[in-house]
């Protein structure tokens, strides 16, 4: 009896990950492109370039190289560093739903929500 409990309470818990991992996926996908639509990222692949896939322990993100520089301030070319523009599209979008997912899989997965997913599965 014991061990069904805990493998029912296992369960719950990775359906807690995964739900907290897809929504802040979508998050993170609306900040960004809500980023680039206010600036000038006219090319569709700026958006349809990127995945995200939300498992029962990750959070995966994919994107191009491209995503990354332009969320650099300087770039090397030759020995020497030049400034350019930076689009923070990138590190400062995702650090900072880092820690509302840190936060959430700390201390949201409480009495109420386990009985919220057990009612899904009825």
């Amino acid at each position: 009896m014991e061990s069904n409990e805990k493998t029912l309470n296992d369960v719950l818990e990775g359906r807690f990950i995964r739900r907290t991992m897809q929504a802040a996926a979508t998050d993170i996908n609306v900040a960004q492109v809500k980023y680039m639509g206010s600036h000038g990222f006219s090319n569709p692949n700026w958006i349809t370039g990127r995945t995200f896939n939300a498992t029962e322990n990750a959070l995966n993100y994919a994107q191009f190289l491209k995503h990354r520089f332009v969320d650099m301030k300087k770039i090397s070319k030759k020995m020497k560093q030049y400034k350019k523009k930076s689009h923070p599209i990138y590190n400062r979008i995702i650090w900072g739903h880092y820690n509302n997912i840190i936060r959430e899989l700390s201390f949201g997965f409480t009495e109420a929500i386990k009985e919220e997913l057990r009612g899904l599965e009825r």
